[in-house]
């Protein structure tokens, strides 16, 4: 099939990204490529993929995000839609301003699922367009919309190598945000006696909170932040890990780190937020916890034993697996025609 894929201009789109979204799309264009298939990504000009490149942008947005670049962005796939068998977006609600308006068929796959009011209006407009999600949670939380299936995730096994002897430190990664509960990560690993390793990007609009909550306890010691993480420092600190502690305070679609955890065998520690019970098996891969039971939960998972981690994810966030549910999913939607 020749296949049309938008991403988000707020990270490069290649298997090595630090971005979910980017992260998930470059791993599937590249399996739906080794499949045969002829793909064309529409995402910022720093993206390294197999695929014919076609960019507006010569990297992500920072702190200069642009209207404009993000609609031509999606405007250079609509204008060529006669080109392709498909089209797959992967950029939320902004698809259902050019889906209606060609005769391609478009698959709208929401991955986010934190919406404004106007977003939500929008999306109900427009219920009728053919929509995938990336977990059960996300598919029932906007239940209004016309669903032709869930696809996860999936992870390229030969990137993340197993290991069976963690170090004795519990990791956060993610955004230093209250959202992600990174604060509620400190107090847990203080009073547990743990180390905890931070990794992750900051933004301006949390500053209060991190000055408040987090960083008086950072002494690089005990508590330790390193910042945002390369694809290959990241993967050498969830692999040496003793368990990845993520006490989300939001609805999460799929979260990648939860994923990339198990896949080297260290156990997730997290919230019941969104998708998380979906991602993890409860006391066999990972603990959904609360915030009274969070160091208890930290003492437990040494229980967890580290290779079914690992097996867990080879039989149900590979990368063939997900390359196979959205090549269903578009045979669905060509059938249609």
């Amino acid at each position: 099939m020749k296949i049309a894929i938008i991403s988000k201009l707020w990270e490069s789109t290649d298997p090595y990204s630090t971005g979910g979204t980017g992260m998930s799309v470059g791993t599937l264009v590249n399996g739906l490529i080794k499949r045969g298939h002829q793909i064309t990504v529409f995402a910022a000009a720093n993206s390294k993929t197999k695929a014919e490149l076609i960019s507006v942008k010569s990297r992500p947005y920072k702190n200069n995000y642009s209207e404009v670049k993000e609609y031509q962005n999606i405007y250079r796939a609509f204008k060529d839609a006669h080109k392709f068998d498909v089209i797959h977006t992967n950029i939320e609600h902004k698809a259902c301003f050019f889906a209606p308006l060609i005769k391609t068929p478009t698959l709208i796959t929401l991955r986010y699922g934190q919406f404004f009011k106007d977003e939500i209006d929008l999306l109900k407009d427009n219920r009728k367009l053919n929509f995938s999600f990336n977990s059960i949670a996300l598919q029932k939380k906007l239940s209004f919309l016309n669903s032709v299936g869930v696809v996860y995730n999936g992870l390229n096994l030969d990137n993340y190598r197993f290991n069976s002897k963690p170090e004795d430190y519990l990791l956060f990664l993610g955004r230093l945000s209250p959202q992600k509960g990174v604060h509620l990560a400190v107090k847990a690993a203080l009073k547990s006696k743990h180390t905890l390793i931070i990794a992750g990007k900051t933004v301006k609009a949390d500053e209060q909170y991190l000055k408040k909550y987090v960083l008086p306890f950072v002494d690089n010691k005990k508590i330790i932040y390193l910042g945002e993480q390369g694809f290959r420092q990241k993967i050498e600190l969830l692999k040496n890990a003793y368990a990845l502690i993520q006490p989300t305070q939001f609805f999460e679609a799929c979260s990648n780190s939860i994923l990339e955890a198990q896949a080297c065998g260290t156990p997730v520690i997290t919230f019941n937020q969104g998708s998380n019970k979906e991602l993890l098996k409860n006391f066999k891969t990972g603990i959904l916890a609360n915030q009274k039971n969070l160091v208890k939960s930290i003492e437990f998972i040494k229980k967890i034993k580290r290779s079914v981690c690992r097996r867990w994810i080879e039989s149900n966030f590979s990368q063939q697996r997900m390359v196979s549910g959205y090549e269903h999913l578009y045979e669905k939607l060509v059938k249609k025609i």
